[in-house]
């Protein structure tokens, strides 16, 4: 049958010694910064992942910004076109109304001067009337 020796008892006792001395120098401190690594990838997936949300955030905040922005544009462009229309608008009313004050002004001119006209046309005819009648009866 098998047998127990002393032998086997001694080399029992050698891989138990070496187990624990392998863990105290080699197996723990290995375990230890195992530990320490899987620690700090725990920390870093963390702070990427705040560092994620918080960009997503500040993204969200300035298209917030930008949307925000383009509509406060759109309105000061629309307000300066309908003041642009508006004046404009005036504008042209100051000028078809000068328009039509110079108009009336030379209509008022060339009534004058065709007044004038006829009365001086009406003296050239009383002249001529007279050399005619002058010329006619002297004859």
């Amino acid at each position: 049958m098998l047998s127990i020796n002393a032998t086997a008892i001694v080399v029992f006792l050698i891989v138990w010694i070496l187990v624990l001395v392998l863990t105290r120098i080699f197996f723990k401190p290995i375990l230890r910064i195992l530990d320490e690594r899987a620690a700090r990838i725990a920390r870093d997936k963390a702070a990427a992942s705040q560092a994620q949300e918080s960009t997503e955030r500040d993204l969200r905040r300035i298209e917030q910004g930008l949307r925000e922005a383009r509509a406060a544009a759109d309105a000061i462009r629309n307000t300066a076109e309908t003041e642009a229309l508006k004046e404009k608008s005036r504008l042209v009313r100051e000028v078809q109304a000068e328009g039509r004050a110079e108009v009336e002004k030379a209509k008022e001119e060339l009534l004058r001067e065709m007044e004038a006209l006829k009365k001086d046309l009406d003296k050239h005819t009383a002249e001529i009337a007279e050399t005619i009648e002058k010329r006619i009866l002297d004859r």
